[in-house]
């Protein structure tokens, strides 16, 4: 099996693993202080490279720790299995999640794609004040920016690498699906190459305001005492991630960072361009949510969840939430759902009216498995088979199946299972996905959180 690649970036030697070959750390750009990525250029196209370890990670807290992985600003490197370099199968760029100030291709939140006869590409980005922050002589939508070079480089090689230029798709959970869907509503001509997006448990909720960015980052100057967010230029790699840990601590900063609305790479009117984008490329949809994205926040009381919790996820939006909490009953079970339905579910939702409105192919997804919590689906896809009953291994089959026949098929449709996922139309119909039964529903009657802006996260 061949193991060598010439591409854009340089040559490089991979190796043989679950009947693929695999390439590992190829830099796909360059990574300056709060400015957007440049196209990496190699100085000799011919040398050839080992690509068989892994590459520079983005900037997060574990980098202040011991470890045998490299952390580093200049992280902007890609992770490759192809079945073959001289084949010709869909590409799936997988975006990976941890609230974007956590992650990296080091760790592949669905190692399941290596085994399966596609072309699986798993980018870094600059994550957390990295590459999310807005700070003055700085560049906006950083992390976007690298991600759209990644984009860019398979659109490049991949040909390369074995791959269908023309059946490029988006996979990303949490934070990831929510950068497919900012990539997808940007100015950018670049994703017109996308022919189908799967988004895990995220959506386009993090877009937000230029002001509610800045005050951000103002927050996190002020925990250290700096005076002048200009200052964060003159840090080292580790005393800027100090301030982020510094002003993260105690706090669930989910929602603190992500695309922003900078009328350059992403618009006010971001919709219509989402919604053009679709009639121009007719791209397809699978969107999933959990029943209960939230449950771990079980943990706090129910005063802790009304003040500091709704405060860190939702800053003045919170109290849209809390408004609508009922009187009497469980409240903190009440919020608790509550809470995950505003972040995850009804996002998810809104994205698939919005999509399905616009004549837009969409299949829904709403699962319980996992308690219905954040992610669910994918640790279900993900945990070791002995340690499900027989009936559950069945259904999780046949729930990676349906999933592998859209990329692959454009439909998640399999003649062994005889069911077909039903498209989200005016019937509001999803595939509802628990441990031991796959069946269709439709969400008409549900009564979702009201008056909730796209933008979740406000300040």
């Amino acid at each position: 099996m061949k193991k060598v690649i010439e591409t854009t970036t340089g040559t490089f030697q991979g190796f043989e693993q679950n009947s693929h070959v695999n390439f590992r750390g190829v830099p796909f750009g360059y990574a300056k202080r709060f400015k957007r990525a440049e196209k990496y250029i190699s100085n000799d196209l011919k040398k050839v490279n080992f690509a068989i370890h892994t590459g520079t990670q983005p900037m997060q807290e574990s980098a202040l720790e011991k470890s045998d992985i490299f952390y580093g600003e200049d992280c902007l490197n890609l992770d490759i299995s192809t079945p073959s370099v001289d084949g010709k199968f869909p590409i799936v760029i997988e975006l990976f999640g941890g609230g974007f100030i956590n992650g990296g291709n080091a760790t592949k939140n669905m190692p399941w794609l290596d085994k399966e006869p596609i072309v699986h590409v798993m980018p870094n980005y600059r994550i957390g004040l990295f590459g999310w922050s807005v700070v003055d002589g700085g560049d906006t939508n950083v992390g976007l920016s690298d991600q759209l070079l990644a984009l860019q480089w398979v659109i490049d090689n991949a040909q390369k690498i074995g791959g269908d230029v023309d059946n490029i798709n988006l996979v990303g959970l949490s934070a990831g699906a929510k950068s497919i869907s900012a990539m997808m509503a940007s100015n950018s001509e670049l994703p017109d190459y996308i022919k189908k997006i799967v988004l895990f448990s995220g959506s386009v909720q993090t877009i937000r305001d230029l002001s509610t960015a800045k005050k951000v980052t103002k927050r996190f100057c002020d925990v250290s005492s700096i005076s002048n967010d200009q200052e964060l230029f003159n840090l080292t790699d580790d005393g800027l991630l100090t301030v982020q840990v510094n002003a993260t601590k105690g706090h669930i900063p989910t929602n603190w960072f992500g695309p922003v609305i900078d009328n350059d790479l992403i618009s006010d009117n971001w919709s219509n361009t989402l919604v053009n984008r679709l009639k121009r490329t007719d791209f397809k949809s699978l969107i999933s949510a959990g029943t209960n994205e939230q449950v771990l926040l079980n943990k706090y009381d129910l005063a802790t969840l009304k003040t500091k919790v709704c405060e860190d996820l939702f800053g003045s939006n919170a109290k849209i939430l809390l408004e609508q909490l009922p009187d009497s009953g469980n409240q903190k079970a009440a919020l608790v759902r509550m809470i995950g339905e505003a972040m995850y579910s009804l996002p998810s939702f809104k994205t698939e009216r919005l999509l399905s409105d616009n004549e837009g192919d969409v299949y829904g997804n709403y699962f319980s498995v996992f308690d219905g919590r954040h992610g669910g689906n994918i640790g279900y896809l993900s945990i070791q088979k002995d340690k499900l009953n027989i009936e559950y291994r069945r259904n999780r089959q046949y729930y990676g199946q349906l999933i592998m026949d859209y990329i692959l098929n454009s439909k998640p449709y399999n003649d062994d299972i005889k069911f077909e996922w039903p498209l989200f139309d005016n019937n509001q119909l999803v595939m509802k996905l628990d441990s031991n039964d796959i069946s269709s529903v439709s969400l008409i009657d549900h009564e979702w959180v009201k008056n909730l802006p796209w933008q979740t996260y406000k300040l």
